[in-house]
């Protein structure tokens, strides 16, 4: 039931509610948030379940309690699961050492020295390219040997018939493009991370080893360019053509790929992205376009970039229980044809629990994103009209409309998404909103995110950091909204309640 979700939902729920893999958790109050992100002890031993890249799914940890008792491993030791003999190769080459592991199924466990730095250094990568295990599979392992009673019951599509109905509609999405340009795997930071290396390790031999972040990226994103990247130039403003222009004029040759999304977070803004494409195929440049925010059914990408990824755990899935992504390939580009096996030495595909999942619910993309999009515009047209909003960030800004129209698929076409400033600081607005609150985004349920605590916590610590959010237009007391597809009336009434 929709309506479940406009209340108080106790701290530490899984959102989706009673879902064992659930991507997101109920963070009602700010202080919470605050708790989980300074490790409180208490309060993380009250959350059942968290974004999986972040926080170990609880399948997944009894998994490990059970590897560790039955392999008799010293608690000295540091245990890293990972997806599998795969997943463990692609860290090696990332941090060029060898591991000791264990495996149970294919499931892989390694075996660390107690090395806090260098564990870091592992369980870093592990989440920024999304080596894990997923929670169906651990599900599906546990129950192989006598952990657990039984396998959750959800609806889900044949195997047979699950990747074809994943990629039959990601097609329809991206300009009817030929199914096998599309490649799936374990999750979006899989996909970007795969696309990235193998983009970036073909065109080194050129003397292209300048990797181009065009506007404030996903943390992930910036993080695997930052370990990845032999030199990399960041421009945070996505509309200042010249700067860019005059910038490649100089630059171009060592050049091998511009990263950008379409639209960003939390500022949802839209570059001129025919512009860019035009200007990348001047300098023979990749684009590569992460679409997850205004999705395949809104905007028409990849007319206009190389390669397009997507985190289909967002709008594509809809009810924040799996994470998978896909990489799609513009094949008009000679590179990408050149390219188009190697990609998948990088990727680790989905296990088939997801896969079964996903195709189940993807059949309703398209109509979910249209909902969610005629939600946001009347949510949108609600707010800017509210005393306690003092800013709005959209695709409907000055700066990004233009952009936008560029791109979108209909007049009725908008991302589900809309940051919002408050008149009062935060906490205030957001102790007091009854909706669902916590991490993710792309949920059929309306679900509200301190943006700036979650992502860039680190940044709210000191003076510095907060100035540096400042200077990339990030108000640290932004409130960013997935709006849903619940009647818009719901949505609307939480926050008249904030007025009483």
């Amino acid at each position: 039931m929709m309506s479940n979700y406009f209340n108080t939902i106790q701290f530490g729920c899984s959102l989706p509610l009673q879902n064992p893999h659930a991507v997101s958790v109920s963070m009602p109050l700010l202080q919470n948030v605050i708790d989980y992100e300074e490790g409180d002890k208490t309060a993380i031993a009250q959350m059942q379940s968290g974004y999986p890249r972040f926080f170990q799914n609880k399948l997944v940890e009894k998994l490990v309690g059970f590897v560790k008792k039955r392999h008799n491993i010293s608690s000295e030791k540091i245990i890293l699961p990972i997806a599998s003999l795969k997943a463990k190769s692609i860290l090696e080459y990332l941090v060029n050492a060898e591991f000791e592991y264990v495996q149970e199924e294919d499931c892989v466990f390694l075996i660390l020295d107690n090395n806090p730095q260098f564990a870091k250094i592992c369980r870093d990568y592990i989440r920024n390219v999304g080596l894990l295990i997923s929670s169906r599979k651990a599900e599906a392992v546990l129950y192989q040997l006598g952990q657990i009673t039984s396998i959750f019951s959800e609806s889900k599509a044949t195997i047979t018939e699950a990747e074809k109905i994943i990629k039959k509609v990601l097609s329809k999405g991206y300009s009817n493009v030929a199914e096998d340009t599309i490649l799936l795997t374990n999750c979006g930071m899989n996909a970007l991370f795969a696309a990235y290396e193998t983009i970036v390790n073909h065109r080194k031999p050129e003397g292209r080893n300048t990797v181009i972040q065009l506007g404030w990226l996903y943390v992930d994103t910036m993080e695997i360019i930052e370990r990845r990247s032999t030199i990399s130039h960041l421009q945070i403003n996505i509309h200042h053509k010249q700067q860019l222009e005059n910038w490649l004029a100089n630059n171009h040759t060592k050049v091998a790929t511009i990263i950008t999304e379409v639209t960003t977070n939390p500022l949802i803004q839209c570059v001129d992205l025919p512009w860019l494409y035009a200007l990348c195929q001047k300098y023979n440049i990749i684009l590569l376009v992460d679409s997850t925010i205004a999705t395949p059914f809104n905007v028409d990408v990849l007319p206009y970039c190389d390669i397009a990824v997507e985190s289909l755990t967002k709008f594509a899935c809809g009810n924040g229980d799996l994470l998978m992504g896909a990489i799609v390939l513009n094949d008009k580009n000679d590179i990408v044809k050149e390219v188009k096996n190697q990609f998948k030495q990088f990727i680790i595909p989905a296990f088939e629990g997801e896969l079964q999942r996903l195709a189940f619910q993807i059949e309703d993309y398209e109509t979910r994103v249209n909902k969610a999009s005629e939600n946001t515009i009347i949510l949108y047209n609600y707010l800017k009209e509210q005393s306690f909003v003092k800013e709005i960030y959209s695709v409907f800004h000055s700066d990004s409309i233009t952009n936008y129209n560029k791109i979108k698929k209909s007049d009725a076409a908008f991302p589900g998404l809309l940051s919002v400033v408050f008149d009062k600081e935060l906490a205030f607005y957001y102790d007091k909103l009854e909706l669902a609150k916590g991490p993710s985004l792309g949920t059929e349920f309306t679900i509200a995110m301190p943006y700036v605590y979650l992502a860039h916590y680190d940044c709210l610590k000191s003076e510095e950091g907060k100035q540096k959010l400042f200077n990339l237009g990030i108000n640290p007391e932004l409130l960013r909204l997935s709006i849903g597809i619940e009647p818009v009336e719901l949505i609307i009434n939480a926050f008249e309640k904030l007025l009483e």
